[in-house]
């Protein structure tokens, strides 16, 4: 059963590897560029390198995908006992990579923010239990479709198939100028370009086992995004520790590719259902997401070149398009929506002066 269920879906095209690829391939030759110019002009300035691995999480993003209703026809009035279901987005490993060139009361800065998560959710199975018990109707009910148990015989299935699962990542180039500086700390503005994607699949297959079913793909993939970015960085010196603070905003502009479709099979869940019907829909859609960020880390110096300490970063990405069509509700299977992530982790901050 598990095998079926992992391969039951066609996939819709994904995105996550050529995705993380590109991103790769943009970094890189920035990173060689900086890196030449700083053999010729080391004397000139300073080069810093700050990494931080951090265990991160996202909110906002657990949405509801099916609702369980158990009905007892017998009672006065009818009852009808309804259970949501959700999805669970799960927290993993993210990485920050900052590259910096300072020179006088100005700098240059290469950014690079990276988080690959899935999501996922428990298979569920459920029958009628009448007349033993109080239940003479089961449903599961999800986006456009319904599958109904009237008898303990009638066994209905929900499971998320595997490939449901997001990825974000920004790359930011930018130059700052100082503001303010002392020997207890000092301000800087930030300004430069950002470049994000966000990738999300969502996958699952719902069913009367042995008798007929659906299985749903849905997908919101941005080829790329690009847009302006603004920030102001603090720093305070408190003997050998440092505390800085970052708060930015950033505009990204680009396209979503949304798409949706629903293929009924008859017989039991297999790696080659038969199937019956196929419903699509989509839409491409021009967007502007703002990404409000803060971040905040502690470092305490090891030797000349070398410091380590924690950090806290928060990302807010507004109004989202995600994978259309999975409310469960009448017509669902034709809804689109939007919401608000926020990402938010814990890193180990290593920092090499160069």
């Amino acid at each position: 059963m598990k095998a079926a269920l992992m391969n039951a879906s066609e996939r819709i095209p994904k995105r996550r590897r050529k995705t993380l690829n590109v991103a790769g391939c943009a970094v890189l030759p920035v990173l060689l560029a900086f890196g030449s110019a700083g053999s010729a002009q080391a004397a000139d300035g300073e080069w810093s390198l700050l990494f931080e691995p951090m265990y991160m999480d996202a909110f906002g993003h657990d949405r509801h995908i099916l609702t369980i209703h158990e009905i007892d026809l017998g009672s006065t009035p009818t009852t009808d006992t309804t259970t949501p279901v959700t999805l669970e987005t799960d927290s993993g490993l993210a990485a920050r990579f900052e590259l910096q060139y300072t020179r006088a009361d100005w700098g240059l800065g290469l950014d690079f923010f990276w988080f690959d998560t899935s999501q996922g959710r428990p298979a569920r199975t459920a029958a009628a239990n009448a007349p033993t018990g109080p239940n003479d109707q089961v449903v599961f009910e999800i986006g456009g479709r319904s599958f109904t148990s009237n008898d303990p015989g009638e066994v209905l299935l929900f499971s998320v198939l595997e490939d449901t699962d997001m990825i974000a990542w920004t790359v930011d180039l930018y130059a700052f100028k100082a503001l303010v500086e002392t020997p207890e700390g000092g301000l800087q503005l930030q300004f430069g370009l950002r470049n994000a994607d966000f990738d999300n699949d969502y996958h699952s297959v719902t069913a009367v086992q042995d008798v007929a079913g659906s299985l749903v793909d849905a997908s919101s993939n941005y080829p790329r995004m690009i847009g302006p970015l603004v920030g102001l960085s603090g720093e305070a010196h408190f003997g050998r520790n440092s505390i800085r603070g970052y708060i930015g905003q950033s505009v990204i502009f680009g396209t979503v590719e949304l798409r949706h479709t629903t293929r009924d099979f008859t017989g039991p869940v297999s790696d080659t259902p038969t199937i019956v019907a196929t419903e699509t829909f989509g839409k491409d859609q021009d967007v502007a997401i703002p990404i409000t960020e803060f971040r905040l880390n502690w470092l305490y110096p090891i030797s000349q070149h070398f410091a380590l300490g924690v950090s806290a970063n928060t990302s807010v990405w507004w109004d989202v398009p995600v994978p259309p069509g999975v409310i469960p509700i009448s017509e669902g299977d034709q809804v689109f929506e939007e919401n608000t992530i926020v990402y938010f982790g814990l890193a180990l901050a290593v920092k090499f002066r160069l």
